[in-house]
């Protein structure tokens, strides 16, 4: 299927936004200390807590943590000589909110070195709030029965933690400023192959500014592609509220692999790049529901008949 001109140079504009080292709040168009992620709430204070003696935690992300998404995992050692179980873990940073402890129990021999699925609540995203000292929390059983609490200080030698916040809170801050949707599939054909037909709709939210959708990418299985391929980019002027862009979703190249469909983690990510006044391109991901999944799915057996 065909690609969008001119794109190239976004993607690569955008990569600062993927690497982390910047933000909405960067370039204007939300304020991160009013985006309604819980700003208002208040964080836990962070607390002073030395290492725990046979433990050792790290935060790690996986392939499937980004596909699931909302965890990370934390890899837990047992540095000891002493055997323990791990009945639940909870992130704790003061960037984030707090969850009740969750998780598989897993039984940690000395020696052994386990990893944990570890969901993390919202971020709290006004720009005075930190994220270190992060910890894992975890409910420990010993030998005997007993069980205790403990906090062990969480390494993040990919500052994992760091990202996840930072990620959080780009979407957050994005979400305020301007709402992007997906809307229904219907059935077409595009150059003689079967397509679906969609319209990507953008609403505008607290920003004022003039805001253009200046690319789309699908994933390893579905290409997303603006049905339009006129420059330049459709942009919604800043005295009106909403844009309906038209995009069709076909198969990719290797869309169709056998391989490829059973391999796949993350089959449904749409990106979509924004700029705000032709300002620093923006980076965000389209939000796929239950229905639609199923309606790609049903389209994927149509298309690779």
């Amino acid at each position: 299927m065909r690609k969008r001109t001119g794109f190239v140079a976004a993607l690569l504009a955008v990569l600062t936004i993927l690497s982390g080292c910047a933000s909405v709040a960067d370039s204007g168009p939300a304020d991160r200390s009013s985006d309604g992620a819980r700003d208002s709430a208040e964080p836990t204070a962070p607390v002073a807590t030395p290492a725990v003696p046979g433990m050792r935690g790290q935060a790690v992300r996986l392939r499937t943590d980004a596909a699931v998404g909302g965890q990370f995992q934390t890899r837990i050692t047992n540095t000891s000589s002493e055997v323990f179980m791990v009945l639940g873990v909870s992130l704790d940073s003061p960037g984030f909110e707090r969850l009740p402890f969750a998780g598989r129990a897993a039984t940690f021999h000395p020696g052994a070195t386990i990893d944990l699925p570890t969901q993390y609540g919202s971020a709290f995203c006004a720009e005075d709030i930190p994220v270190d000292p992060a910890f894992t929390a975890m409910q420990v059983q010993r030998p005997d029965g007993t069980t205790e609490e403990l906090r062990v200080p969480l390494e993040a030698p990919d500052d994992i933690v760091d990202r996840i916040h930072q990620q959080e809170c780009h979407a957050v801050a994005l979400a305020a400023a301007v709402e992007v949707d997906l809307g229904e599939f219907n059935s077409a054909e595009f150059d003689g192959e079967p397509v679906l037909r969609a319209t990507v709709t953008l609403t505008r939210g607290t920003n004022s500014e003039a805001i253009a959708l200046v690319g789309l990418t699908g994933s390893v299985v579905f290409d997303l592609l603006f049905a339009d391929d006129s420059e330049p980019p459709p942009s919604m002027p800043s005295d009106e509220d909403e844009l309906a862009v038209p995009v069709i979703v076909g198969m990719t190249g290797r869309g169709c692999d056998a391989h490829v469909l059973g391999e796949t983690k993350q089959p449904f990510l749409f990106p979509f790049y924004l700029t705000f006044d032709g300002g620093e391109v923006q980076y965000g991901v389209l939000d796929v529901s239950p229905e639609q999944r199923d309606a790609l799915w049903s389209f994927v057996q149509v298309a690779c008949a």
